[in-house]
């Protein structure tokens, strides 16, 4: 079974015990069968999310051999399976697969509010705490 976690704030976040606690109790909370059986793995961290919730696989510069895969938010054990197949495609020229409009669109910018972001977040994540726990 795999649950998710909502993303570290800080970089001091990813590591401490206190996420992993959580996650036990968020899991037992909607599924109390599974009180008393340990987390043998777990992971968390910054989350891949675009600005506009879609992912993308981009070739910023057709003249440079680089490519990219970002985005995924939620979705990522899934979707980097998916995106991992359509950028070797892109690699070895088969454009024709790639035929979905977010596979050709670059990553929106956050633009000016780019310093703020981590800002908003802390804020959603309180905003969100108050209206499921306590309203």
């Amino acid at each position: 079974m795999q649950i998710g976690s909502r993303s570290a704030i800080t970089g001091a976040m990813r590591s401490t015990p206190n996420i992993s606690i959580g996650c036990s109790k968020g899991s037992t909370e909607s599924f109390p069968i599974l009180k008393g059986i340990t987390i043998d793995y777990s992971w968390w961290g910054w989350v891949d999310v675009s600005h506009d919730m879609m992912p993308r696989i981009f070739r910023p510069d057709p003249k440079q051999p680089l490519f990219y895969a970002m985005g995924y938010g939620g979705n990522g054990v899934m979707y980097s399976a998916q995106a991992g197949r359509r950028i070797a495609q892109m690699v070895a020229g088969k454009g024709g697969a790639l035929d979905l409009p977010i596979f050709t669109s670059p990553l929106p910018s956050h633009g000016l509010l780019t310093p703020f972001r981590r800002l908003g977040q802390w804020g959603m994540y309180r905003w969100y705490h108050l209206k499921d726990e306590i309203l």
